[in-house]
């Protein structure tokens, strides 16, 4: 009996280990995919020399990461501004993994792998002596180490990075000192300065943010404009010289208008970049040094970045939506709002639109976008055809006919191509001013804007008179700044879409909501 009984008992003890073992009718459940993941570090054994350091670094896996396993991803590396970390892009701040998996879930963008790695403040850079070895680490370690743990698409052509502000420089710099690693560089509010900007650095300012890396701590003046910043700074690397390496790599540059020190740095290469033939993109929007900028250019930085993956081409991305209403004109071409019709006097904003012979359809077209459905404001658009007579005739003369205009605050002027000379010449006739790629003066160091006018700038990315509207641009900034007689303004520099008409409409489109009537 005792026997029976543990047999018995020994059965069913092989019985339970052996469903153990098997699985039995319940697999074990499959561990949870996370797509975020942070807290993962490598071992560089090049960062700090003489001594392995571990650099963190957070990752985005897409979505189908595990779900189809022979799959490889291009990657798009994701750089943090100065004082943050490697999870600062999913941070509440930035948010950005959110806004990516919003993206590829509405199918804007393709799957990718996003790596957020660890950068401290060393602008992603060698140190000058030797000390941290940030961008030896990055090309060396960093990029074969996500290649050999991921199934990335391990080569240039499927290699991005992207980075703001302390970033942004290096989302420059490494594509710069190595295009042969990179294929896209996408710098948001790019983190750095001319040289006069440099040397009017506070010493504590130069010596801990860039004396440190780029050399010349306790320097001023010219000897801030170190030899090894130079091998680091856009402004000299972008020259004639290095045309063939530099152009491998697409570049995407973008940056608020209220930003203040950054913008002229930026528009600075823009122009240089425009001077030397480098293709580029390049977008100035309403804003400053936020990720409420940021956030939302990747909207159009992420897709061109995936049309780059792809073989580029002509870029024809436009956030830009233009409605061109059909409203009623007058006889001669003028639009009256309904409430300036209403009121039969002479209150109310004159809106010259300025022009050089431009067909008559256009100009309407122009005017109704430039109306913008605000019938209930007193203002009358009035079209003024250089080619018939100047500017100043048209001024008389409309004062006359329509009553309107009659003191340089009630009127404003909206100058387009080589019209905005006479605009210029005349801008104390002028409450505010609207420059659409406008041409001002042959030479741009002698372009001065009138202190307590409102200036509005606009072009696109690959216009004629970039070098103009950024002198006029720097020079408002430093009426601004000054705070004497405020000189308020708006930039904007939007994407070239290859449609001339449909370009100059849009730059009504995006004046619309800055005009001051």
């Amino acid at each position: 009996m005792i026997k029976n009984r543990f047999s018995l008992l020994l059965a069913t003890l092989l019985c339970v280990v052996s469903t153990c073992a098997c699985g039995g009718d319940k697999p074990a459940p499959e561990p949870e995919f996370i797509r975020y993941n942070s807290g993962l570090s490598m071992q560089s054994q090049i960062f700090k020399p003489g001594q392995p350091y571990a650099v963190p670094y957070d990752i985005l896996l897409p979505a189908d990461y595990v779900s189809n396993p022979e799959r490889r991803y291009p990657v798009v590396y994701l750089l943090h501004g100065y004082g943050d970390n490697n999870s600062s892009w999913n941070g509440q701040w930035m948010q950005g993994a959110a806004k990516i998996m919003r993206m590829e879930e509405d199918g804007k963008i393709e799957p990718m792998i996003y790596v957020c790695p660890m950068g401290w403040n060393t602008y992603y850079s060698n140190y000058y002596d030797g000390s941290l070895r940030y961008m030896d680490m990055f090309i060396q370690e960093l990029i074969p180490h996500i290649d050999s743990k991921y199934r990335t698409i391990a080569d240039r052509n499927h290699r991005a990075v992207v980075g703001y502000s302390m970033g942004g420089f290096g989302a420059m710099v490494l594509p710069m000192k190595h295009p042969e690693m990179f294929s896209v560089s996408v710098p948001l509010s790019m983190s750095f300065r001319t040289d006069a900007q440099y040397m009017a650095e506070s010493q504590s300012g130069w010596n801990n943010q860039w004396g440190k890396i780029f050399g010349g701590v306790d320097q001023s003046g010219a000897g801030r404009i170190t030899e090894y910043y130079k091998q680091h700074c856009p402004l000299y690397q972008f020259v004639p010289e290095n045309k063939t390496a530099l152009s491998q790599v697409n570049w995407f540059l973008t940056c608020g208008d209220n930003e203040e020190q950054l913008l002229v740095a930026n528009d600075e290469l823009h122009q240089l970049l425009m001077r030397n033939g480098y293709a580029h993109e390049f977008r100035v929007g309403e804003g400053g040094h936020s990720s409420s900028y940021w956030r939302p250019a990747l909207d159009e930085a992420l897709p061109y970045i995936q049309h780059c993956f792809a073989g580029g081409g002509p870029w024809t991305y436009s956030n830009v939506y233009v409605s061109v209403p059909d409203v009623q004109f007058e006889s001669d071409g003028v639009f009256l709002s309904r409430a300036f019709k209403e009121s039969g006097s002479q209150e109310g904003t004159a809106i010259y639109l300025v022009h050089n012979g431009l067909e008559q359809a256009q100009v309407r077209k122009m005017a109704a976008v430039l109306q913008g459905a605000r019938d209930s404001k007193r203002f009358a658009i009035l079209p003024c055809d250089l080619t018939q007579q100047d500017l100043e005739h048209w001024i008389s003369d409309y004062a006359t006919r329509y009553l309107v205009g009659g003191t340089p605050a009630s009127r404003c002027a909206v100058a387009v191509g080589e019209a905005g000379r006479q605009v210029y010449a005349l801008q104390e006739e002028f409450g505010s001013l609207y420059f659409e790629s406008a041409t001002l003066a042959d030479d741009p160091a002698t372009i001065t804007p009138v202190k307590g006018k409102f200036y509005y700038m606009g072009q696109n990315d690959e216009g004629a008179c970039y070098s103009q509207i950024g002198a006029l641009y720097k020079a408002c900034r430093l009426l601004y700044a000054s705070k004497s007689e405020i000189t308020m303004f708006e930039y904007r520099c939007r994407n070239y879409t290859g449609d001339p008409e449909m370009d100059l409409l849009q730059g009504m489109q995006a004046m619309v909501s800055c005009m001051k009537y």
